[in-house]
């Protein structure tokens, strides 16, 4: 798994895109098909940056030799700081299954540089 080099939070990444995708939206001569992928973007940008509130609460999970282990009720920093961590673990063979999870047990695993692939 690679180590994101962006020094940006989660909720500051997905700020820049939503603010990307609103001014691409803005540009003359887009098709109805490229305006609608930008609004399906920007939906989806929505959605993770209320997911990734100061109040929101994520569970982290994984597996290792050891057992499976699950840390809950993080916010979204301490999630990007356990995950990097996972994230070299994983590199290493040592940790595998690594899961991020929402309050509503929805699967948000992508919502964080660690694991965006």
């Amino acid at each position: 798994m690679p180590v994101p080099t962006d020094p940006r939070s989660p909720k500051q990444r997905v700020a820049d895109q939503l603010a990307a995708a609103r001014r691409q939206l803005t540009r003359e001569g887009l098709s109805r098909s490229q305006r609608r992928a930008l609004a399906d973007r920007i939906h989806g940008l929505e959605g993770q940056a209320r997911r990734l509130t100061a109040t929101a609460r994520f569970a982290l999970s994984y597996a290792t030799a050891a057992g499976p282990v699950t840390k809950t009720a993080l916010p979204a920093d301490r999630v990007e700081r356990i995950g990097a961590l996972a994230a070299r673990g994983a590199d290493r063979g040592e940790v595998w299954d690594i899961a991020v999870r929402d309050e509503a047990g929805a699967d948000v695993t992508g919502d964080f540089g660690y694991f965006a692939e």
